[in-house]
């Protein structure tokens, strides 16, 4: 019921704008299922650590779409290049492009440039964390549920004029589910 609310379908040139960005699904898709599904994903400051848990049906709502097959769907046909563009509905306020545009910066929340915030409120958006670029490139805000820390909603802080700076990340590992293996992306 929400997502007939929040959704619609997209006209002409939308779907060609969308299918442009298939390749850069492609690629986030795949960045996202080799350095955070299946992991818990610590981000450390000097101050405070968050462990984020990403699962493959949080992808879709990063990207700001709704696919009729499903969220888990949209991450397997993003992965296997299988993107059905009539399954695909964007958000009615317009934010679908802006997100999938700042996709191909996603990287960088692995690098020695992240910020961590903490909880902010803007329109219709409120989060508990965030993790953002130090340049206003982008943002992944974080929702803390009765249970873990997970993805919220993808910003391009290029059309923000005001996000929290945050502190800054000095660590930054990841911890296998099964295998209990730590992976050090940054370590200060």
């Amino acid at each position: 019921m929400e997502n007939f609310e929040v959704y619609r379908n997209p006209n002409y040139n939308e779907k060609i704008k969308l299918q442009r960005f298939f390749t850069q699904l492609q690629i986030a898709a795949s960045f996202f299922k080799k350095n955070f599904v299946g992991k818990i994903m610590y981000y450390e400051t000097e101050i405070e650590s968050v462990e984020l848990h990403f699962s493959p049906t949080n992808f879709m709502h990063l990207c700001g779409v709704d696919y009729q097959k499903g969220a888990g769907s949209f991450f397997d046909d993003c992965l296997n290049r299988h993107v059905i563009i009539d399954e695909l509905k964007i958000k009615k306020d317009g934010t679908t492009m802006q997100k999938l545009q700042v996709l191909g910066s996603i990287e960088e929340l692995l690098g020695k440039h992240v910020h961590l915030t903490g909880s902010g409120r803007y329109l219709y958006l409120e989060f508990d964390y965030a993790l953002r670029t130090r340049k206003q490139i982008l943002a992944l805000t974080l929702k803390e549920t009765s249970r873990k820390i997970v993805p919220q909603s993808l910003l391009d802080l290029k059309r923000k004029t005001v996000f929290p700076k945050g502190e800054k990340v000095i660590s930054i590992y990841s911890k296998h589910l099964q295998t209990s293996e730590l992976f050090y992306y940054l370590k200060d």
